[in-house]
């Protein structure tokens, strides 16, 4: 028995690794035969030796193995001619690319009833090799990234699951806040419910308990320092600081947006389209992205690289005792806000399904 599961939804993913592990489970000795093994310098010979391994006083011997199809991916485009550039060899297509592993099928079909084969990766491109090869001997679900517009629906099937309800106003506030990571959304619907007490969940009870409802003021207060809006952006700040968050963890998101807006123009010029740049840059709800795009088509690059060296400047005061770190944030804000307003020439904005206009 062969399973394939693989994609970038890892809680469904696991969800229905654990139900398979259920089934399998009737006589409570799965644990005992169970073998996980990492696919990354796994040999055939080796994965040959445990699937051929009886199970002790089970029906069932389980063999997980992680990270094996990643193994066989093809590098694309720029990277795959960089490497080519150096002198290094093109990956090999199809069969001839798995090495010994072409022998894998012959390696499934000596396999005793009783052992269960699951092959666990991450985002796998359709066209890769090992995939082509197992997929017609068993079992393949492929695990997408739900998409945002499909969230609510998944947060109240979640909650019923929970025996709690929300309403219509916390569903949307908690989609937006914590977008489309499940292992989170799942944590705080658990959160929730325990909070409620029967009871059902407000859009308020959302904000209270939310972390990422507190962050999102942090988010705004950066789309405006990013904008050049100095009064909006020194207000959120402020607002951020009473609510808990520290300089530090401001100062670093701040940072890390400077850094995602230089390579979202990098990428944009390159070529990739929207999705491309989401997914190299690990953001990945649709709003977030779109507003990313947006703001990287209008800050030029002189702005940001000033902004990098006002980054460093801060760093440095906080690091040499010159400012405490809540002054030299407050003092960075209202610095990198006066040079976007005068720096920032405007653009057309970005807008989603548009080809990306390459920023020079």
């Amino acid at each position: 028995m062969i399973h394939v599961l693989f994609g970038p939804d890892s809680f469904t993913l696991q969800q229905a690794l654990a139900e398979l592990k259920r089934e399998l489970d009737h006589d409570g000795m799965l644990a005992t035969n169970t073998s996980r093994l990492e696919g990354a310098q796994l040999q055939p010979q080796e994965l040959a030796a445990v699937c051929n391994a009886l199970p002790f006083l089970g029906a069932y011997r389980l063999v997980l193995i992680e990270g094996l199809l990643a193994r066989f991916e093809q590098p694309t485009g720029r990277r795959r001619a960089r490497r080519d550039g150096r002198g290094g060899r093109r990956p090999a297509e199809g069969l001839d690319g798995l090495g010994p592993w072409r022998t894998l099928p012959d390696i499934l079909s000596d396999m005793p009833p009783s052992t269960v084969l699951v092959l666990i990766d991450g985002d796998v491109a359709p066209g890769n090799p090992l995939l082509k090869l197992i997929s017609p001997l068993g079992s393949v679900r492929q695990f997408p990234r739900l998409n945002q517009r499909d969230l609510p629906g998944w947060i109240v099937g979640r909650a019923r699951q929970r025996d709690v309800s929300l309403s219509r106003e916390a569903v949307l506030r908690l989609a937006d806040l914590v977008g489309p990571n499940l292992w989170i959304l799942a944590s705080e619907i658990e959160k929730l419910a325990v909070y409620a007490g029967g009871r059902p969940v407000s859009q308020e009870d959302v904000e209270a308990l939310t972390p990422a409802a507190r962050e999102a003021n942090v988010f705004a207060m950066v789309d405006a320092v990013v904008e050049g809006r100095l009064r909006f952006a020194c207000q959120l700040l402020e607002k951020a600081l009473q609510d808990g968050q520290t300089a530090s963890h401001v100062f670093a998101l701040i940072q890390r947006h400077y850094r995602n807006l230089l390579l979202a123009k990098e990428l944009v010029a390159a070529g990739l389209n929207a999705q491309q740049v989401g997914a190299r840059l690990g953001v990945h709800s649709d709003f977030a992205l779109n507003k990313l795009l947006d703001q990287a088509s209008r800050a030029a690059v002189p702005q940001l690289e000033v902004g990098y060296r006002r980054l460093l400047e801060a760093d440095v005061s906080i690091k040499r005792g010159i400012y405490s770190e809540e002054l030299a944030l407050e003092l960075l804000v209202t610095d990198l806000a006066s040079v976007a307003a005068a720096m920032a020439p405007t653009k057309q904005p970005y807008r989603r399904g548009a080809r990306p206009i390459p920023i020079r």
